[in-house]
């Protein structure tokens, strides 16, 4: 069994500026927050959870079959946001605008996957980059929110293609999980 999800890569300079402007920012860091590591900052499109080696020709057959019209677009990102609510934030996350094509790629894709029996969330999708976790039976404050939320609002980050879609496998460990690409597919 490999521990797989379905997401968008965002260009390295976007990651950058990110997590230059939020995550290494001296005050954030000290805040109780698990931020996401550089090379992970991503945006998922579904999470599969375990999945059976022999099943994964499935799933790159389903990325291969993925069409969008005309070009693909880009991701824009915009601002801090929070699950499940700024009050009491367990996950912090910078929002990405939802465009024609980024709403037909996670329809199509959550349809087929769901069609041949993968456990596809059904849930209503709400692009966005996870920056961190805030750390078990810890309260946040609204004081850590606020700063975060201006922290976003300056960082001037470029628009990322929306040009290919990857199946990674996440593999957890101690210091945080490790990403690996398994498949990619060029839109």
């Amino acid at each position: 069994m490999k521990r797989l999800f379905i997401a968008v890569p965002i260009q390295e300079k976007s990651r950058n500026i990110i997590y230059n402007a939020v995550m290494v920012n001296p005050a954030a860091k000290r805040m109780p927050v698990r931020w996401t590591a550089l090379q992970n900052l991503h945006l998922t499109m579904q999470f599969l959870g375990d999945v059976e080696e022999k099943r994964i020709p499935e799933l790159k057959t389903i990325l291969d079959e993925l069409s969008i019209s005309g070009a693909p677009g880009s991701l824009c990102f915009t601002g801090l946001g929070a699950f499940p609510d700024h009050d009491a934030p367990r996950i912090l996350w910078m929002g990405i605008k939802e465009n024609k094509n980024l709403r037909k790629i996670q329809y199509d894709l959550t349809s087929e996957l769901s069609e041949k029996g993968f456990n596809a969330d059904r849930k209503k999708f709400k692009p966005h980059l996870t920056l961190g976790r805030v750390r078990e039976n810890v309260h946040f404050g609204a004081e850590n929110y606020v700063y975060l939320e201006q922290l976003v609002s300056a960082a001037v980050v470029p628009d990322s293609p929306l040009d290919r879609i990857t199946l990674f496998e996440s593999v957890l460990r101690p210091g945080g999980p490790i990403y690996s690409v398994i498949y990619e597919k060029k839109l």
